[in-house]
């Protein structure tokens, strides 16, 4: 549902004749991108000349008509525009509308996840002010995106919004639509009698405004709702009224086929149920209710085909595919997909065909299908790229067709100086006087029109040469750090030839959990100081510094001639990275894996070097902290083993070479015996394999998942063995990873894992990383509440180690925190490392949570713990993880010399 830019007007405008004829302009032929931009561009010197909210207006309603001629070029001009107006005169609104702006066109080129990460940028400027139109649009815009993006909550709050603005206009239409966004969400998050509600408020608006679409609308959303509240004759009533309502509009509606234009009214908006039916199969889709996503959408299908649109049976078919996938019903869940998939691209609806393979490749990832996520989502990037080519074609085109209308012009305008000739000549016969001062006029209107002329052809062919030069920088450019991007870089590499030269590959580590703990504009922030610190080294070893993607550089340098100089370098890099940075008044550190290589040496094409680069910024990260490594041989022997390892890990649960060790841990106040942890050991044909080793590649490969989840069974059957022996309830803690934690199926598998084992779930302890923690905070605090709520205890891994924040920290529902053993093991040597031990047991308390003390190995360190009343500690000092016989024994010598601490 996009919003027409006309809603950008509002009553704060200083000269409101001008805003009123732009809106008039919108709200008349907002569905004729061409008509608007012809009855636009006489306005444009006038709002120049206003500047302020009235070229604010301007520039927002031309830009969006070219976005909807899918003319993004000229789109990304405008939007540029506003953001200087907005910098230059402290303009809230203008910031706020250029990106919406940005938004609204990326959206329409099917670009949604990007789409919404500028309209949620646009929020904190227009919360600034006070012009309800504007915010109306903008809160809609970002409810439609957070729809599309799978964020329902988000959208709810949005379009809450969008409906205080419209009453705050008294605007009824605008008011009917913003709560006719909000009753299919509340629909499918079972919010029956609030989706009622909404429904019939929206009707009650359109009603006043005398919108019969939006009236239909509401109500075949009302009889879905009496339907699910099984209230069988209410849903007959609000059919029959919504049969009666499509039988007044349906001459209208088959003249008005346009896109929606909510500023005149004449929207179809939902006109048919089937069009209700797919937005509340796609509703249900992102919000994983996967069985009635596929009633909804096979509902669509039925009525798509009964109305014979090629496209809606398209998108019906998709999102049956995709619910069957959901129910994990692969084959037939794949086929109806791609054959949904391939309908889109023989209609020729590319922008469609992005957004559902882009909703393809995300359900595939929640699913644990990392390499089909991967596969869809290269086909995505590919028909992306394909859209961006064909915007800078059509916008080349545009501006050839203009010029070639001038050429036409001048023709006329000579056309006519002959006819003026020829008269001038018949003349000539009755008065030689006249016949003399007309050739001297003719003559000086042939001056006049050809210093014009070629005034006016300097002037287009400049204008084209400068947009052509547009075009060429934007193509070879990142637009958030301004650097060269991976074209330019692979155009430089084939520039070069056989000339020697050495590529690097540079990836910032943990950068999404910076993102998810300080949002997007502070990760632009970030990249962007990190980007001038790495250049200014590139640039002085004589290279060149490029952004490959969101999380990665890369650098072409000149052959350094040995190795020692290679290293240098890399070191250098590493080093001007050591320096804090600041971002949003906070300090973050921030650590780097490079990978180095050389050509020819490494590789005798640029793709072999490209792929050693890679290889080496692989292993790089698989290192802590900063970090670089070139290229080797070896490299390849050592990814070579890592494909078998990986091979036969995942038989190795089949085949029962995977076992749990127990490591105990100890109440420091009374030395006795508290709980075990469960950890994970692989005993292969060929010996015990270590977990450092097995363990990233199952959480890399996606195997985590299943392995996680024998883990959590074993462990909670082996508490229940221990509790019912006899000997004590010892606390069992279970490591959590990071891909276990967001998989969708995780709360069932905890469940399942309880219920099978019969275990109290108040003796299992679930320890979460703090890394995995913050990749999406808010949604971890609500899962975690779950896990609350069913009696587990909750801990927090590793402390300390990444980059959660304290005011995260305390909204975490968590009992215990870990401190990690790296600032355990210097206790009693480095003063600094003991009094952050210190701080940490002190913060825990506090907040009410217990402390273990992970890696404890001597008497001294156990010596300090205490003293400083940590609660429990974990380590060789105390006992080593051992096999479950072994951990029985120990647990019975513990019992028999003083029990088990409670």
């Amino acid at each position: 549902m996009l919003l027409s830019l006309s809603l950008f007007a509002g009553p704060s405008l200083a000269a409101p004749t001008l805003a009123q004829q732009i809106e008039a302009i919108e709200a008349s032929h907002g569905s004729e991108p061409p008509e608007v931009v012809a009855r636009l561009r006489p306005l444009e010197a006038q709002a120049r000349a206003l500047g302020g909210d009235n070229l604010r207006v301007f520039l927002a309603a031309w830009g969006y008509a070219h976005g909807m001629m899918d003319q993004f070029t000229v789109v990304d001009a405008a939007t540029a525009e506003l953001i200087d107006l907005g910098e230059r005169e402290g303009n809230a609104a203008a910031m706020a509308s250029a990106l919406a702006l940005r938004a609204t066109v990326l959206q329409l080129s099917g670009r949604l996840s990007v789409a919404y990460d500028w309209v949620n940028a646009s929020l904190p400027w227009v919360e600034k002010t006070q012009d309800e139109p504007l915010r109306y649009w903008v809160f809609m815009t970002a409810g439609n995106l957070s729809l599309a993006t799978g964020h329902l909550q988000e959208g709810l709050r949005s379009y809450a919004a969008a409906s205080r603005s419209a009453q705050a206009q008294s605007n009824p239409r605008r008011g009917a639509q913003a709560h006719m966004a909000l009753a299919p969400i509340r629909l499918v998050l079972h919010d029956i009698d609030g989706a009622r509600a909404d429904a019939q408020q929206a009707f009650r608006l359109a009603e006043s405004a005398g919108s019969l679409p939006l009236q239909l609308a509401a109500k075949l959303i009302e009889s879905l709702a009496e339907e699910e509240a099984g209230r069988g004759p209410a849903r007959d009533q609000a059919r029959e009224q919504a049969r009666r309502l499509a039988a007044q509009i349906e001459p209208t509606l088959a003249a008005s086929a346009a896109a929606v234009n909510p500023a005149s009214g004449s929207a179809t908006w939902f006109n048919t149920q089937a069009e209700v039916v797919q937005e509340l199969a796609d509703l249900h889709l992102s919000a994983r209710n996967f069985v009635a996503a596929q009633r909804y959408a096979e509902t669509a299908l039925k009525l798509a085909r009964q109305e014979g649109d090629d496209d809606a049976v398209a998108v019906a078919t998709i999102s049956s595919g995709l619910a069957r996938l959901g129910l994990r019903q692969k084959a037939p869940g794949d086929q109806l997909v791609n054959e949904g998939l391939a309908s889109l691209e023989k209609q020729g609806r590319k922008v469609r065909l992005l957004e559902q393979l882009n909703r393809y490749a995300g359900l595939l990832d929640a699913l644990g299908d990392a390499a089909g996520a991967l596969r869809q989502s290269r086909k995505a990037l590919g028909l992306e790229a394909e859209l961006v080519r064909n915007d800078r074609v059509s916008t080349v085109l545009e501006l050839q067709r203009r010029s070639s209308f001038e050429q036409n012009q001048r023709a006329l305008e000579s056309l006519k100086h002959d006819n003026e000739l020829q008269a001038s000549q018949l003349e000539r016969h009755r008065s030689e006087r006249r016949l003399t001062l007309g050739l001297a006029l003719a003559l000086l209107i042939v001056v006049l029109l050809t210093v014009a002329l070629y005034r006016r052809a300097r002037k287009a062919n400049r204008t084209l040469q400068a947009h052509n030069a547009e075009l060429a920088y934007v193509g070879l450019h990142d637009r958030v750090t301004g650097l060269p991007n991976r074209r330019a870089l692979e155009r430089r590499a084939r520039e070069l030839g056989n000339e020697s030269f050495i590529g690097l590959g540079i990836a910032i580590n943990r950068f999404s959990r910076i993102m998810g703990s300080l949002g997007h504009a502070a990760g632009d922030d970030l990249l962007c100081q990190v980007a001038g610190r790495l250049k200014s080294v590139v640039e002085a070893a004589g290279g060149r510094l490029y952004r490959m993607d969101g999380l990665s550089f890369g650098a072409i340098v000149p052959a350094l001639g040995d190795d020692a100089a290679l290293r240098g370098l890399l070191d250098r890099l590493l080093l001007v990275m050591q320096p804090v940075f600041e971002v949003q008044r906070q300090q973050l550190a921030v650590t780097l894996s490079i990978g180095a290589a050389e050509y020819p040496r490494h590789g005798a094409q640029t793709s072999d070097v490209a792929k050693a680069i890679q290889l080496a910024m692989r292993q790089a990260q698989g290192q802590p902290g900063n970090s670089a490594v070139v290229f080797t041989q070896g490299l390849l022997a050592d990814q070579q083993d890592r494909l078998q390892l990986e091979a036969r890990l995942s038989q190795a649960l089949e085949r029962g070479e995977l076992e749990l060790f127990y490591q105990a841990q100890c109440d420091l106040r009374t030395r006795r015996l508290s709980g075990f942890e469960a950890l994970l050991r692989w005993r292969s044909p060929d010996g015990l394999i270590p977990p450092d080793r097995f363990i990233p590649l199952a959480e890399e490969s996606g195997l985590i998942v299943p392995i996680g989840r024998w883990v959590l069974q074993q462990a909670c059957r082996q508490a229940k063995v221990w509790h019912d022996s006899g000997l004590g309830r010892p606390l069992m803690a279970i490591n959590i990873s990071p891909r276990q934690f967001q998989h969708p199926e995780f709360m069932a598998t905890v469940r399942e894992a309880l219920e099978s084992a019969g275990i109290d779930p108040h003796f299992i302890e679930l320890e979460i990383t703090e890394g995995a923690m913050m990749d999406d905070a808010e949604s971890t605090i609500a899962k975690m509440a779950e896990l609350r709520a069913l009696g587990l205890h909750l801990a927090i891994d590793d402390f300390g180690t990444g980059y959660s924040s304290l005011a995260y920290l305390k909204r975490f529902p968590i009992n215990r925190l870990k401190i990690d053993r790296a600032f355990v093991r210097d206790l009693g040597q480095d003063e600094g490392g003991a009094a952050i031990v210190q701080a940490m047991i002190q913060l825990s308390h506090s907040l009410g949570m217990t402390v273990v003390a992970e890696g404890v190995e001597d008497a001294a360190q156990e010596a300090c713990l205490r003293g400083w009343q940590c609660d429990v500690m974990q380590g060789f000092g105390y006992a080593r993880p051992v096999p479950v016989a072994d951990a029985t024994a120990f647990l019975q010598k513990c019992h028999g010399e003083a029990g088990v601490a409670a």
